[in-house]
């Protein structure tokens, strides 16, 4: 499937961890005191809203499935993201995760694009008008395995990652489709230009 060009994107689908937030020590974020947003990224989530993007959020979060924390504690995270978010104008379309650990064998978990396709299921737009922007190779394997267009930011996770695809690492990558941004805000802001200079024309 070709990427949709920028003017026509409709829906998209974030990682969580590493994209919206930063990472917690530890790797896992326990309690809503340890969500804390990245710089930029409610601003940027607040202009995608503004220009009648729909946003979903696709995580995997293993650590339910490790016993680490469970689903009433990530509801409450999730609750605090939802509610600081909507101070900004901001309603997830939908927000989607895996509770699952890496052997079960889920569908589920990125890098299988089972999230993302709940996501675009549910959102009704056409995966053509869907993006789905990560900060991993597994949110980069997960969006190509969905058909979905995939973009790379380079927080969280990301500078590694733009540097294992530089180097050849993942062979089975289309690395020539993924278009890699500093943050959020770049991405977002790239879309709504884009959106704004096809109207002008």
């Amino acid at each position: 499937m070709p990427p949709p060009e920028t003017h026509k994107i409709r829906h998209v689908i974030l990682d969580r961890d590493g994209v919206l937030n930063y990472e917690a020590p530890g790797g896992y974020v326990r309690t809503p005191a340890e969500w804390l947003w990245l710089p930029g990224a409610p601003e940027a989530l607040s202009r995608l809203a503004q220009s009648g993007i729909k946003i979903s959020v696709a995580t995997n979060q293993s650590c339910i499935g490790r016993g680490i924390i469970g689903i009433s504690e990530l509801e409450q995270i999730h609750a605090k993201m939802k509610r600081e978010a909507a101070a900004w104008g901001v309603s997830f379309d939908g927000v989607y995760s895996c509770p699952h650990a890496p052997d079960e064998g889920c569908r589920c978990r990125k890098p299988a694009p089972g999230l993302i396709e709940t996501a675009v299921r549910k959102s009704g737009v056409p995966r053509r008008h869907t993006l789905f922007i990560g900060d991993s190779v597994r949110d980069l394997q997960a969006g190509q395995a969905a058909g979905i267009c995939s973009w790379l930011v380079r927080t969280g996770k990301g500078k590694n990652t733009e540097a294992e695809i530089k180097n050849g690492k993942y062979k089975g990558l289309d690395a020539a489709r993924i278009r890699t941004f500093d943050d959020l805000g770049a991405a977002c802001e790239h879309i709504v230009k884009q959106r704004r200079i096809r109207k002008e024309v």
